[in-house]
């Protein structure tokens, strides 16, 4: 499939939720208050496909992106694009999406990554479903919102959640838009969606205009979404729990009782003059991670030490980073960074990450570098024409007070 960084997180979720992000509505205005007395938006993304909306993998830095979205080659040109003007700045579209169609008309699902003119990333998850009696697959229809009782010709509701990576940013409720479909085959479906709109804040209050959003390019059938009509009666209850706290204990603890975690030491301050604590290895597997082909199935190893009652875990990074809290709690006190002890700290940080992230055969130099006493840098590997490393800095003693990790490090600071 093309355009492969949001395929990769076709399959995924925004960890946060439909609730931990905006969510963005295509409604025609209703009379009264428009933030009043809504159905739950959230509620027709879970019903078409609750595995739709996720950005991409948290190993692919924004400027992996970037370039990606930069590149020549035709192969990851984004099946969908557009644009987006907001707040006097036009914001561009890329992105892919999907369709299905039953008794109750067609559905599309797309994963949008919005880039401004300064290069800030946004990503939105947009849903297009049938209002009423809707079955067209063929022309251009009106967009409109479940506050709408009835209008002439066909009518479409669209609605998407907005947000950052890690953040949410509001609803946008439209005044008005249309959506074209013309069907290429049984698997392809051309289409094009225009509309305006407000940002309404997570706390239901207006935010600013939303401006204009602009969509179109070629849709893939995906079987699995399933097609939920605004106008049916079906919808009416359908925020309400379907199952009651007692279920719900029952599934969260049989869910428990399913987990298999493994944990083992790795490194201990009897054994290490760097560490004060000792560094866990951890492994894990529940059913969510049951394949069909091959069973039980491992993620990736992570790491941890125990700080007194709390936790702390190593995130291993894929952009700039400031891991010196983490390193600040691990290692010991008396600890000094020299050329004794430089390779000590190398094995440390390929213990935390793992081998595979240094790809040290790419750089052409030493893998250490230290041109100024209180500068240590380890060489992870190259990113596109820059170094990847861990930078540490010093006292005058020696010891370690800041730890970076940079995806364009040169090789003097």
């Amino acid at each position: 499939m093309r355009y492969s960084a949001l395929s990769t997180a076709r399959s995924g979720r925004w960890i946060t939720g439909i609730v931990g992000f905006g969510i963005l509505v295509a409604a025609a205005p209703a009379s009264g208050d428009p933030l009043e007395d809504r159905i739950p938006a959230g509620m027709l993304i879970e019903m078409v496909d609750p595995t739709l909306c996720a950005p991409p993998p948290e190993d692919m830095s924004d400027d992996e992106l970037i370039a990606m979205l930069d590149s020549d080659d035709p192969a990851m040109a984004p099946p969908v694009s557009g644009s987006w003007e907001h707040d006097g700045e036009e914001w561009r579209a890329y992105g892919q999406g999907w369709f299905n169609d039953g008794s109750s008309g067609p559905v599309v699902g797309t994963m949008i990554m919005l880039r401004s003119e300064s290069d800030a990333l946004q990503f939105l998850c947009l849903v297009v479903s049938p209002h009423t009696d809707t079955l067209m697959l063929h022309g251009e229809a009106a967009l409109v919102g479940p506050d709408v009782e009835s209008i002439d010709g066909d009518t479409f509701m669209a609605m998407g959640m907005l947000g950052e990576r890690r953040a949410g940013i509001g609803e946008v409720l439209a005044d008005s838009g249309s959506v074209t479909f013309e069907q290429v085959d049984d698997d392809t479906l051309e289409w094009s969606m225009t509309f305006d709109g407000l940002i309404i804040g997570m706390d239901q209050q207006l935010l600013d205009e939303g401006g204009s959003l602009t969509l179109e390019g070629e849709l893939s059938r995906d079987d699995a979404m399933r097609v939920a009509d605004w106008g049916s009666d079906d919808l009416a209850d359908a925020s309400a729990p379907a199952v009651d706290e007692e279920q719900l204990a029952a599934v969260r603890e049989a869910f428990l009782d399913d987990l298999r975690l493994e944990i083992e030491p790795v490194l201990t301050p009897d054994n290490s003059d760097l560490v004060r604590n000792t560094v866990y290895r951890y492994d894990y597997d529940t059913f969510a991670s049951q394949s069909d082909d091959s069973g039980w199935r491992s993620t990736r190893e992570y790491f941890f030490y125990q700080d007194g009652e709390q936790l702390v875990p190593f995130q291993r990074p894929s952009s700039d980073a400031d891991l010196s809290s983490f390193f600040d709690g691990l290692l010991a006190s008396d600890f000094v960074l020299d050329e004794d002890s430089a390779e000590d700290f190398r094995d440390l940080l390929m213990t935390l990450t793992g081998e595979d992230f240094f790809e040290e055969e790419d750089v052409q130099l030493d893998n250490i570098v230290n041109h100024r006493p209180e500068e240590w840098i380890y060489f992870t590997g190259t990113f596109f024409d820059d170094y990847k490393a861990f930078v540490v800095y010093t006292d005058d003693e020696g010891r370690p007070e800041k730890v970076l990790y940079r995806l364009r490090q040169q090789p003097a600071s």
